[in-house]
């Protein structure tokens, strides 16, 4: 849930305020590092000894 209003918080920020190029920076890598924790988090889930095994 953490990782989702990142997302949303971000997204609000670049569309309603003007960012300097610091502030386009620090919301870039705040996105990329968002996205590759939101997909570390996914492979986890997959790849846990209790996940389903596939049919």
């Amino acid at each position: 849930m953490a990782l989702n209003l990142l997302s949303m918080a971000l997204v609000w920020l670049v569309q309603n305020r003007p960012l300097n190029t610091l502030g386009v920076l620090l919301v870039g890598f705040f996105a990329l590092a968002n996205a590759l924790l939101g997909t570390w988090f996914a492979w986890r889930l997959v790849r846990s000894p209790g996940a389903p095994k596939e049919l």
